[in-house]
């Protein structure tokens, strides 16, 4: 589901240009389209994008019950 989505638990993306790490933290909101395919889940935040494992995505962000624009 395409929404916006809180952090409740810190973890680590990696951006899908540069490669650089990037902490998320407790509070953050990102944006994300979940119904992805594959084992990964895009997010984006502050006009940038990163990857994660789904498993990591799922304990690690809560959604926020509301629409959001995505790419």
């Amino acid at each position: 589901m395409t929404g916006a989505y809180n952090v409740v638990q810190a973890f680590k993306a990696t951006n899908i240009f540069s490669g650089s790490e990037r902490e998320f933290k407790l509070g953050e909101t990102v944006l994300s389209d979940t119904r992805q395919a594959d084992g990964m889940v895009t997010i984006e935040i502050d006009k940038s994008f990163f990857v994660v494992e789904r498993s990591i995505f799922e304990v690690s962000c809560k959604w926020r019950n509301e629409g959001a624009a995505f790419f």
